[in-house]
């Protein structure tokens, strides 16, 4: 699809479950809004497949069958993507404006020792989601769990650190957690450290590859100058059964 052997700019692999069609169809419009080549790798984990519309566009699709989990379909586009520069991992959510990935590939461009980056991330009313984390511990997730109200001094430093609230949004820094919503790494890192660890079915696969990636001797940083909106669904906090995957994946990172 990109016309030879010449890598494209980047592929992007966008894992879908039960997503409504115009949700896709409006990341697509956005995707290939750049100047860049782009490929678009969709993994289908939904009963049924979801209707898509390439029209012109270089889009991969592959139905499952069944759910794969987030990181295991991932790796399939990472597996059958093809030669890029560089490689996106993003949520269906996700609403993105034309620049930000000329802006996040010119960044890396500068910046060899840098394996992965992410833009500022919002809510749909234009507040900050505090996605960066430092790497995590026991008592982090237990207090952001049952204590995220809290008003106590010492509760509320612990959880203001660990989301790097302390540090603040506005720098381009270091991130020790990057979240898996939206992840632009460099192509050849992430197939070196293999993908995303598919003993993870969700939750914490993210914490993992940025450890991964930093063990690798790359840097995961935070890049503030561009942005994207993302509709944060929080399954773990509504649903029992995504809480209960959530602790078995911990478990699994401890």
């Amino acid at each position: 699809m990109n016309g030879g052997t010449t890598p494209l700019d980047c592929v992007a692999s966008v894992v879908l479950y039960r997503d409504p069609p115009e949700r896709i169809e409006n990341l697509i419009s956005d995707l290939f809004d750049t100047r860049l080549k782009v490929k678009l790798c969709i993994v289908d984990n939904s009963p049924a497949p979801v209707p898509i519309t390439p029209g012109d566009r270089p889009i991969l699709y592959h139905h499952a069958g069944r759910n794969l989990g987030y990181g295991k379909a991932n790796n399939w586009s990472i597996t059958n993507g093809g030669p890029s520069r560089y490689f996106l991992i993003l949520n269906p959510d996700v609403s993105l404006s034309g620049g930000v990935l000329e802006a996040l590939a010119q960044y890396m461009d500068g910046h060899p020792e840098v394996g992965a980056v992410c833009p500022k991330i919002l809510n749909g009313d234009g507040t900050l989601q505090p996605l960066n984390k430092r790497h995590p511990t026991v008592l982090d997730l237990f207090l952001r769990r049952f204590c995220a109200g809290s008003a106590l001094p010492c509760v509320r430093k612990r959880l203001d650190r660990y989301e790097m609230r302390d540090v603040g949004y506005d720098d381009i820094r270091e991130v020790p957690f990057m979240t898996g919503a939206f992840m632009f790494c460099r192509t050849r890192v992430l197939r070196e450290v293999g993908g995303f660890d598919p003993r993870y079915f969700m939750y914490f696969e993210d914490a993992d590859l940025s450890r991964k990636i930093q063990n690798a001797g790359f840097k995961t940083v935070y890049y503030p100058h561009v942005q994207i909106t993302h509709l944060w669904k929080r399954e773990s906090r509504k649903r029992l059964a995504m809480a209960l995957v959530f602790l078995i994946s911990g478990m699994k990172y401890f």
